[in-house]
């Protein structure tokens, strides 16, 4: 079966012009020209297949269109997205949508809120996103994103970041019943008097003997007052090795 990209330019033409040479010499000259052509349609095609066009293509269409905020550090993926609503987004500079358009398109989400929203100043408004700003840099680029899109006479007051956590919250309690009893020692109210002071003292004369690995005190005579260890016979100390 013939279609437009594979065909037999000699076997369109009537059968009684098949057999002369000059015709098949001019189908066999014409023949690979004609499916060059036809390969070729699909490269006219761009709008219609944005995404399968190389990073290059997509490069000369932004700067041909004027690309808001179009960057050559971007994914190819944002690219496209901006590409494509390129045309449509001009139409629509100067509302609160297409502000939020751009916003969701570069940060993956974005939410405008206007003044009479929050009870703010009139003409003025909000921006909330819940997309990764990585830098300084990031979040002066997305300043001037919106400034760009915006219109005149609205002006920007924050730009707020959410952040959303999940896990499971424990809660625990303890019941404790009972009583505290405290009781104070007592007190006493002594009544003036007075009473003898006596003072007095022990002087105990001896000497300590240490023998490994046993430890005594004795008195002047040998006679041992206190042991840490080993064996008494008579009132004598006997170490056994």
């Amino acid at each position: 079966m013939q279609n437009i990209r594979n065909f037999n330019l000699l076997k369109l033409i009537p059968p009684s012009l098949q057999g002369d040479t000059q015709v098949q010499a001019a189908c066999s000259a014409l023949e690979g020209e004609m499916q060059a052509v036809s390969v070729a349609i699909d490269q006219i095609m761009i709008i219609s297949k944005l995404d399968q066009q190389p990073e290059e293509v997509i490069d000369s269409l932004a700067w041909q269109w004027h690309v808001d905020f179009y960057e050559d550090t971007m994914d190819i993926n944002t690219k496209i997205a901006l590409v494509k609503n390129a045309i449509a987004w001009h139409r629509r500079k100067g509302t609160a949508g297409m502000v939020q358009e751009y916003v969701s398109t570069v940060l993956t989400s974005g939410e405008v809120t206007e003044w009479f929203q929050y009870d703010g100043q009139p003409y003025h408004f909000k921006v909330q996103t819940n997309g990764v700003i990585t830098s300084q840099d990031a979040y002066e680029r997305l300043v001037k994103l919106i400034n760009l899109v915006k219109n005149t006479r609205s002006w920007l007051d924050s730009i707020q970041i959410n952040r959303q956590w999940s896990g499971t919250l424990y809660i625990g309690g303890a019941l404790y019943s009972g009583k505290t009893i405290a009781i104070s020692p007592a007190k006493f109210i002594l009544s003036n008097g007075s009473a003898p002071l006596f003072v007095g003292g022990v002087v105990l004369s001896g000497k300590i003997m240490t023998i490994n690995p046993e430890h005594y005190m004795v008195d002047a005579q040998g006679k041992v007052l206190l042991q840490f260890g080993g064996v008494i016979l008579n009132g004598k100390t006997v170490t056994i090795q």
